[in-house]
């Protein structure tokens, strides 16, 4: 079996983690329809490859040390935090006309999508087991990080044009009330995640100093 076939099968595992990328591709399928959560997905797949490409160049072991890590928590928890606390504000341009909302530009939903899932220290812990694991079994040059990783970030993207597709198709046959609330629940659930992400860099302390 080819290592692209491989990932492929593989992507299957994180393309249904629930998590703020879910809950930000959903709110924004929910909010403007298909194109814009499929801004999202390319936003997800585009942060997948760049951490990828960080964990394989040896820079993701950096991220999971405690400075790494503890940085990473804190600028995930105020980014989702504020994401979360931007939706809820809004909440209630959903139940408005489409033609009347304004169109939130492309480049903001893939520019969501990227960050919301960079600054996710789960995403570089997962791909750093995941480069392990092709490391125990086969070699790690860049043509075969390539085609295993491309594989798996190939379902996930797919996954996510799906779920957007479904979230897309969902909203032309919901009322204005309950595109708020899952407008709101999108950012309770974000802001959420976020105070959580914070919660744990305060629990842990400073890397080096009195906890």
């Amino acid at each position: 079996m080819s290592l692209y076939l491989e990932g492929l099968l593989m992507g299957v595992v994180p393309a249904f983690f629930v998590g703020p990328v879910l809950f930000t591709l959903l709110a924004a399928a929910l909010d403007q329809g298909f194109a814009a959560g499929a801004q999202v997905a390319v936003g997800i797949a585009v942060s997948d490859v760049v951490a990828v490409a960080v964990c394989a160049a040896g820079l993701g072991p950096i991220l999971t040390q405690p400075w790494g890590q503890w940085g990473l928590q804190v600028a995930g928890g105020v980014i989702l935090g504020g994401f979360g606390a931007v939706l809820v504000a809004t909440a209630r341009r959903a139940a408005a006309p489409a033609s009347s909302r304004g169109r939130v530009g492309a480049g903001r939903h893939v520019a969501a999508g990227f960050v919301v899932n960079f600054v996710n220290p789960f995403v570089f812990t997962f791909w750093i087991g995941a480069l392990g694991a092709l490391g125990a079994r086969a070699d790690l040059r860049p043509v075969s990080v390539a085609a295993f990783f491309g594989g798996m970030i190939t379902t996930i993207l797919a996954t996510d044009l799906l779920k957007a597709w479904a979230a897309g198709a969902l909203q032309r046959h919901l009322s204005g009330p309950v595109l708020v609330g899952a407008r709101r629940a999108s950012g309770v659930l974000l802001a959420g995640a976020g105070l959580y992400l914070l919660g744990q860099a305060v629990a842990s302390g400073l890397p080096g100093g009195a906890p």
